[in-house]
């Protein structure tokens, strides 16, 4: 039996939309945007810190107190 070691990302930002298991995160972190693979578990989530894995990868995710949640990234007359 193998068992595979998954790659380790931390990363300070903010998710752009809410995690849900089978979807892909979008992370806005150091200027960039970043899209995970499909979400397979999750761990935790807090007001400081998200964790959770895709199939190859873990990621801690640390928003802290001075990020905004998702909801309020954007005003929502540029969401139509």
């Amino acid at each position: 039996m193998t068992s595979e070691v998954k790659e380790v990302q931390t990363l300070t930002g903010i998710l752009l939309r809410p995690l849900a298991v089978g979807s892909r995160a979008i992370i806005v972190h150091q200027g960039k945007i970043t899209r995970t693979a499909r979400i397979t578990a999750i761990h935790h989530h807090t007001a400081v810190e998200v964790c959770f894995e895709t199939l190859d990868t873990r990621y801690y995710l640390q928003t802290g107190p001075n990020f905004e949640p998702a909801v309020s990234a954007f005003p929502a007359a540029l969401a139509a």
